[in-house]
């Protein structure tokens, strides 16, 4: 019978987490990349239907499915954590609602019957493997993992395969039809999810989840001190979703007004995207080579990058009908959105202070309400105005999410003052005590150079304080 060492376990377990969290990882940027170029899809809908169908429709088709599948994260959650974390059976349920979806959807009369066929079968999908993603990744690599926001930011990267299924959706339409692409689509997204039914183990050495770390029950007793913070990051993700699925979604249609060829038509869509996953891939080296450099400080990269596009987004309403520019300054939206989409995870932890399993479906349930209203605040406008004002609008919009952004960090840096200040008069009132114990029980021993040794240490005390409150 071979014996492991302790230490040949622990390498074990390590390499298995980093399979479990590749394995995530690739199967939040297949369903990623179907969300962001879901607009090609759009734009040849549009094209074949008009008339049948306004735009409007087509993006809800095109962000209700992901609206579901955000919203009902929270309810997917608390089901996995209460049947004991059986997440290869979830995730297998997840992989089969996902299949359906795409060969039900090539046999629809119309598009309006993809309401059902991909926004409710897709949506559940989504949800049960977007959930048990993100608590294997969260089990695996805790806060106390030294390489935790690695391991966050990539299950939040759907973006990086903008790059490649952008090109990809316009290609297999071009060349099977729409129709023929969700089944080609179908069989590869099994292939892919399929494998989180192999990887996606437990730690066993973890106790079972008790009823209040239930993602439900534990929003009701989040202390009201952090209320705030809840509201405005719901805010952000509401606005960051409305405007990056509004660009996603219609910047195709919005180039296919004036050009025939498909794939030419997704070039916008094409540089948005590549900005989004630029960022990740920029983070994901950041945090391989510094581990937590970037602890502490996403909330400032967030409203430096937000407040960059709101401008840039004004700017591009000036100057769109600039070919060069235009491609440019998608680029740049994209990049400057990417923060946004790439550090869901923790800087939902961070924006929030709650732990990962409660803040990452908040996120989501966040970005879903924000897929639910993109249409009406983007598609409605771009199909009634024929995209005039379009830029602006969304620019606004992040104007908003900027605003958000920087009440939390005025917040957080106030609630940081008042713990320090709490934990320093803390301090003060035990060294006080402490003073006073000693002059009772030997007040001659007790002299100016002792004094000022106790001072000494008190100071020291408090500059530890600040080092663990910043």
């Amino acid at each position: 019978m071979s014996y492991s060492s302790p230490a040949q376990q622990h390498r074990r377990r390590e390499l298995w987490a980093w399979l479990i969290l590749g394995c995530a990882a690739t199967n939040v940027i297949f369903l990623g990349g179907k969300r962001r170029a879901f607009g090609v899809f759009v734009a040849q809908l549009h094209a074949e239907f008009n008339g049948t169908i306004s735009l409007a429709e087509l993006n809800w088709i095109g962000d209700s499915y992901a609206a579901v599948g955000y919203m009902t994260t929270t309810l997917s959650t608390s089901v996995i954590l209460s049947s004991g974390r059986r997440f290869q059976f979830f995730q297998m349920l997840g992989t089969l609602a996902i299949l359906l979806a795409c060969i039900t959807s090539a046999f629809v009369p119309n598009p309006h019957w993809l309401f059902l066929t991909h926004t409710v079968f897709h949506g559940v999908g989504s949800s049960l493997i977007l959930s048990t993603v993100g608590l294997v990744v969260n089990e695996h690599f805790d806060k106390q993992h030294p390489y935790h926001i690695l391991a966050t930011t990539l299950v939040s990267g759907g973006s990086i395969a903008s790059i490649l299924f952008v090109q990809l959706y316009a290609y297999l339409i071009e060349l099977y039809t729409w129709r023929n692409a969700f089944i080609i689509l179908g069989v590869i997204y099994f292939f892919v999810n399929i494998s989180g039914s192999i990887f996606f183990t437990k730690r066993e050495e973890l106790p079972p989840y008790s009823s209040n770390k239930q993602c439900f029950g534990a929003f009701w007793e989040v202390e009201r001190s952090k209320v705030p913070y809840l509201l405005l990051w719901f805010l952000d993700r509401v606005m960051t979703s409305i405007v990056t699925y509004g660009m996603l979604l219609n910047l195709a249609d919005y180039v296919r007004r004036r050009e025939s060829s498909l794939t030419k038509s997704s070039h916008l869509t094409l540089l948005f995207a590549s900005g989004e996953a630029s960022t990740y891939a920029i983070a994901a080296v950041l945090a391989i080579a510094t581990k937590d450099f970037l602890k502490g400080r996403l909330k400032y990269i967030l409203s430096v990058t937000t407040f960059i596009m709101a401008c840039s987004l004004v700017y591009w309403e000036v100057v769109a009908s600039n070919k060069t520019l235009s491609y440019i300054l998608a680029y740049i939206s994209g990049f400057c959105m990417g923060p946004s989409i790439t550090f869901l995870f923790p800087a939902g932890e961070e924006m929030t202070t709650l732990p990962g399993h409660l803040a990452y479906p908040f996120s989501l349930a966040g970005m879903g309400v924000g897929m639910a209203l993109s249409p009406s605040v983007t598609a409605m406008i771009a199909e009634r105005y024929e995209y005039r004002y379009f830029f602006v609008i969304q620019g606004f919009l992040i104007f908003i999410k900027f605003l958000a952004l920087l009440l939390i960090i005025i917040m957080l840096k106030a609630a940081s003052r008042r713990d320090r200040y709490e934990l320093l008069k803390q301090l003060d009132v035990e060294t006080a005590t402490q003073q006073q114990q000693q002059l009772e029980h030997d007040p001659e021993a007790y002299s100016e150079l002792e004094r000022g040794d106790i001072a000494v240490g008190r100071r020291t005390a408090a500059t530890i304080v600040n080092s663990k409150i910043n």
